[in-house]
Order: C-alpha cells, then structure tokens, then sequence
C-alpha cells in the first residue's frame, strides 16, 4: 500500500494526485518481483480531512480483500500462533 501522495507519485511514476490515484491497483516493480500497489492517503492528511475516513476505509477493505484471495492474511484467531 502506498500511503500518500509522494509515496504514490514516486514509486509509480506519475504525476497524478492522491485523489485521483488513491483506490487504484497499480503495477510496481519492487527489485527482481512485480507487485500490485494500492494508492491510499496518507494518515496525517486524514488528520486533517476527516471526510476522508470513509474513503480509506474503503481502501483498507480493498487490501483485506486482496491478502484474504492471495492467502496470506492472518485473520484474529490465528495472528501471533506461528511457532
């Protein structure tokens, strides 16, 4: 995830803002792996953007569901049981 407007604009390449990137998927070659990257604000320009909460939780929602697809979210049962 790739919280924030300079993170974002940086690490893909684009010139777009937050607000237009944020809830997108975007390739993102990380050394020799390619991953998918998801634009989200960043938590202090929620500070000041309260409206914005919902949006992000959005986005949260949208990393959940892409971990749980790809098996590797550990849900609360399990989280911290490795041995």
């Amino acid at each position: 995830m790739l919280l924030g407007g300079t993170a974002a604009k940086t690490l893909l390449e684009r010139t777009e803002g937050i607000t237009r990137l944020r809830g997108r998927w975007f390739p993102l070659q990380a050394g020799s792996h390619r991953v998918e990257a998801l634009a989200a604000f960043h938590p202090a320009y929620l500070l000041r953007q309260p409206s914005q909460k919902r949006e992000a939780w959005r986005d949260f929602l949208a990393l959940k569901r892409r971990l749980d697809a790809a098996g590797g979210a550990e849900g609360p049962d399990t989280a911290g049981e490795r041995g």
